[in-house]
């Protein structure tokens, strides 16, 4: 029943803002395909080619940063209110574990990462498969996954700064976080990081954890 409990907690502050990302991913994606549609419709199709496919063009730039931008809102909606109202010490005095709690709440936001993650797939598929061969929207899939996986180490590392009570561990974890999520952004061509994903999903596995540190803290009434 707790797992339920959390659950439903879980979704009732956050739900608003999982209906306003779907909105906007959906939104930037349809922008991308009319966007596509409008460009082949006012260019020959060689000039498209040689745009798309020679210079190696990526025409969706403008879902870059969002999955990030998604993170750090969710993770202040997820977790603000329990940190400056300290409900969520009230999870102390329940008969279930505080860890436990802490990861339940976590896992909450990354399945919502999930969510916008397929939605990013399945709408670069679709605009792909319309209007390019499939291995340029093979290679497009394979570019945008450093920048889903930069969203999901961003609410992780959000989250752990909203739930540390000390200013000085935020910088840490900032520290931390920022130059692995900066390094998920450096591509300049279509699948930069064929070679390197599986080192860098590894990586971010390791990043997990961490937010157990930050709820350890807050339990024992550390503000050092």
């Amino acid at each position: 029943m707790m797992y339920k409990a959390i659950f439903y907690k879980e979704w009732l502050k956050i739900r608003w803002v999982v209906f306003g990302s779907i909105i906007m991913v959906i939104g930037f994606l349809s922008y991308v395909n009319l966007n596509v549609r409008q460009f082949f419709t006012m260019n020959d199709p060689i000039n498209v080619w040689i745009f798309f496919i020679q210079q190696k063009a990526l025409y969706y730039t403008v879902l870059k940063y969002i999955p990030v931008i998604l993170a750090i809102v969710l993770a202040l909606v997820q977790f603000f209110p329990e940190m400056t109202k300290n409900r969520y010490r009230l999870t102390f005095h329940l008969p279930f574990n505080e860890t436990i709690s802490l990861f339940l709440m976590v896992a909450v936001g990354l399945l919502v990462m999930l969510l916008i993650s397929i939605l990013y797939i399945i709408g670069l598929s679709i605009t792909g498969t319309i209007y390019f061969p499939i291995e340029l929207t093979t290679s497009s899939l394979i570019t945008v996954t450093p920048w889903l996986l930069a969203g999901f180490i961003t609410y992780l590392g959000m989250s752990s700064i909203v739930v540390d009570p000390s200013w000085k561990y935020r910088l840490v974890y900032m520290l931390l976080f920022a130059p692995f999520i900066q390094s998920l952004f450096l591509e300049k061509i279509y699948c930069q990081y064929t070679r390197s994903i599986g080192l860098y999903l590894l990586f971010s596995i390791l990043y997990i954890p961490i937010i157990i540190f930050p709820g350890y803290r807050l339990r024992k009434g550390s503000r050092l």
